[in-house]
């Protein structure tokens, strides 16, 4: 009686598909490290700011007013974009130990809800901040010289960006393919 060596079958990953879906894919990662490159270059300015914060405070005893606004509006850019990874690599809250138990045709049609879901809220959260950028735009901040529309910019982009990512989810899905982490 020979046992059952077969391997599990392996997903492919979207570096290893060809044809159009390749350059699709490989737009969606070069895309994704974009917005993770500017992410971590924002944590590095609220960094800075906070220092030169903190210096300004303590060392010199003449604090900086723009600092403190400066880090607030880059935060809203670094968590949108960071978010719109986050969508993409598939590192969002989920229920994953509920679909564990499910069939894969379930569990086929459970993520294509769930990422048409985040779809339908990055919708949302695009129009929502293309709006308050609008509306706030010809105001100015007061200890920073920009234009308080800049804070609701990452709102709209963030929204447009979860909306991409999560239909190159779905195509994924679809096709059975495992998409890289944009920090591989």
């Amino acid at each position: 009686m020979a046992a059952n060596l077969q391997t599990p079958t392996r997903r492919l990953t979207t570096e290893e598909v060809g044809g159009t879906l390749a350059v699709y894919f490989r737009f969606q990662a070069r895309l994704s490290r974009i917005c993770l490159k500017f992410a971590v270059l924002g944590l590095i300015i609220i960094l800075l700011a906070v220092l030169y914060q903190i210096w300004g405070r303590y060392v010199m005893n003449d604090s900086p007013s723009w600092t403190e606004i400066l880090a607030l509006v880059v935060v809203l850019y670094v968590t949108c974009f960071a978010a719109a990874v986050g969508v993409r690599d598939g590192r969002h809250i989920g229920m994953e130990s509920f679909l564990a138990f499910a069939p894969p045709r379930v569990r086929l049609w459970a993520d294509i809800a769930v990422y048409l879901g985040m779809m339908v809220f990055g919708a949302f959260m695009s129009y929502g901040g293309t709006v308050l950028a609008g509306e706030m735009w010809e105001y100015v901040n007061p200890g920073l010289p920009i234009s308080q529309g800049w804070s609701y910019v990452p709102l709209a982009v963030g929204g447009l960006l979860i909306i991409i990512f999560a239909i190159e989810r779905i195509i994924a899905r679809v096709n059975n393919l495992e998409v890289v982490p944009s920090w591989h």
